[in-house]
C-alpha cells in the first residue's frame, strides 16, 4: 500500500484538523514533532522517522484537504518521473495585512521564491538546521526536476500583526549570508527577479495593474525587507 507522512514541527499549537484528514485517509500517517527544537531541526527529525512513499510537509498553521491528499498521491503514481509538487497557499484572514500578505503569496507558487511540499522519499533529503527562514529555499533547490504544481491548495493560518511579521524577517535574515554563501548563483537571491520579475512573468503583471493599491502596499512591504536585510 501506498504510504504519506505528514511531517508537522510545531510548538504546542492545536493541529486538530491536519489530524482530521490524516486519520481518515488509510495512506497517510502523521508526525508531528514537538521538542522545542528549531523548524528545521524538528522536521529533520520527521523525515529521519519515516518510512513512506511520499513526504508532505507542514507547519502547524497550516491546513489541508483530503483532495489535495488524494491529488498528490494521483499525480506522483501517474508520473513515476515527477520528484516533487509545489501546492498553492492561501493565506487566511480578514485584516489588512493578512490580505496583503496572500496577495504577494499568489505571486510566489511554483517559482523560486516558493518551495515543494510533496517529495518522493528518494528526493527528500534533510533541512540545512544552519539556516533559519531560507532552509525552505535551500531545500527546494537541492530536490531535482520534475516538479509540478497541484490544483488544490492549502491553508494558511497564522494571522500574524504586521510588528511580529518584521520581528520575524529579521531574525531569519541572520541566515542569509549564509545562505548566500552556500547559493550564490541561486535565483531567489537576484535583486531584479526577486522585486520585479516574478511579479511580472507569465502574465502576472496584470493583477498588479487591477489592484493598484494593493501593489502599492505590497511594494513598500518589499522595500521595508529590503531595509531589515540591508540593516543586517
Amino acid at each position: 500500500m501506498i504510504k504519506v507522512s505528514v511531517v508537522v514541527p510545531n510548538h504546542g499549537r492545536d493541529i486538530k484538523e491536519i489530524e482530521e484528514v490524516c486519520n481518515s485517509i488509510p495512506e497517510v500517517e502523521l508526525l508531528e514533532v514537538d521538542l522545542g527544537l528549531e523548524r528545521s531541526a524538528q522536521r529533520n527529525i520527521g523525515i529521519a522517522s519515516s518510512d513512506a512513499d511520499y513526504i508532505l510537509v507542514l507547519d502547524s498553521d497550516q491546513r489541508i484537504t483530503k483532495p489535495l491528499v488524494y491529488e498528490c498521491i494521483s499525480i506522483m503514481e501517474r508520473q513515476p518521473g515527477v520528484t516533487s509538487l509545489y501546492i498553492p497557499e492561501i493565506i487566511r484572514g480578514d485584516d489588512w495585512f493578512t490580505k496583503l500578505r496572500n496577495f504577494e503569496r499568489q505571486f510566489y507558487t511554483a517559482t523560486p521564491i516558493d518551495c515543494v511540499r510533496f517529495v518522493r522519499k528518494k528526493y527528500c533529503g534533510f533541512f540545512n538546521e544552519e539556516l533559519s527562514g531560507p532552509e525552505d529555499a535551500e531545500w527546494d533547490l537541492r530536490i531535482p526536476p520534475v516538479k509540478l504544481q497541484t490544483k488544490n491548495v492549502l491553508y494558511h493560518d497564522d494571522q500574524i500583526r504586521f510588528l511580529d511579521y518584521i520581528k520575524k524577517k529579521a531574525y531569519y535574515t541572520r541566515s542569509m549570508a549564509k545562505f548566500h554563501e552556500n547559493n550564490p548563483d541561486a535565483k531567489v537571491l537576484k535583486f531584479w527577479y526577486r522585486v520585479f520579475g516574478v511579479f511580472m512573468e507569465n502574465g502576472k503583471w496584470k493583477q498588479l495593474i487591477k489592484h493598484p493599491i494593493m501593489s502599492i502596499k505590497l511594494y513598500m512591504l518589499i522595500f521595508i525587507r529590503a531595509i531589515i536585510y540591508l540593516r543586517k
